[in-house]
C-alpha cells in the first residue's frame, strides 16, 4: 500500500532486557531498527519523514526477532527494502558484505572482504550508516585491537548483543568465517 507516492511505513516494537527495540518497514522489507526510546522520532530524524503517517503492526518478523532476542537463533532472515534507503554504492556495497558476518571480526577484515584493504575508515563510516542494525549484524564489527568500538545506540546495548551470542572475550580474527 502505498500513499501519495510513498511506501506504507509499519513499525512494531518488542523488549529486549532493559530495553524497547522497534523496527520498521515497507511491504518490501526492513527499512529501520533501533534501541532508541523515542524510535519514531529516530526514525523521523533519520529519513526526514516527519508527517508521514506510520501504522503499527505485529508481523511474522516479531517471531524471529523473539526467537533471536531469547537466544534461540543467531541469523535473522528478513528482507531488506533497499530501494527505500538513501545509500551510497559503496556503503550499500559494504552492508551486503556485513550481511554475511556470522562471528566477531574487525574493522580491517570486513574491508578486506569488502575488496577495500585500504579503505578502513571508509568501511567503518559505512558500517556507521546501517540502518538495519541486528538483521546487518554491525555489532559484530570490532577494533583490531579487540576494543568494541562505537555503535548507534550505545556500546552498552552492543555488548548485550554479543553476549546473547556468545561472542563476548572472542578474538577477531580470519578464523571466524
Amino acid at each position: 500500500m502505498e500513499t501519495q507516492g510513498q511506501p506504507q511505513i509499519y513499525y512494531a516494537s518488542l523488549p529486549f532486557q532493559d530495553w524497547s527495540f522497534s523496527y520498521f518497514y515497507t511491504d518490501k522489507g526492513l527499512v529501520f531498527t533501533t534501541f532508541q526510546a523515542d524510535a519514531l522520532d529516530a526514525f523521523d530524524k533519520r529519513f526526514d519523514k516527519a508527517g508521514v503517517p506510520l501504522l503499527q503492526s505485529n508481523t511474522a518478523a516479531d517471531q524471529q526477532f523473539s526467537a533471536y532476542f531469547a537466544g534461540r537463533q543467531t541469523k535473522i532472515d528478513l528482507s531488506i527494502d533497499w530501494h527505500f534507503l538513501s545509500l551510497s554504492d559503496f556503503s550499500r556495497q559494504v552492508l551486503k558484505v556485513l550481511q554475511t558476518v556470522t562471528h566477531r571480526i574487525s574493522y580491517s577484515e570486513l574491508a578486506d572482504r569488502v575488496g577495500k584493504a585500504k579503505a578502513v575508515r571508509a568501511v567503518a563510516s559505512a558500517v556507521g550508516k546501517n540502518p538495519v542494525e541486528v538483521v546487518i549484524a554491525c555489532h559484530r564489527i570490532v577494533r583490531q585491537s579487540g576494543e568494541l568500538g562505537q555503535y548507534r545506540d550505545g556500546v552498552i546495548i552492543k555488548r548485550a548483543l554479543l553476549e546473547l551470542e556468545g561472542q563476548v572475550g572472542q578474538t577477531a580474527s580470519r578464523k571466524n568465517y
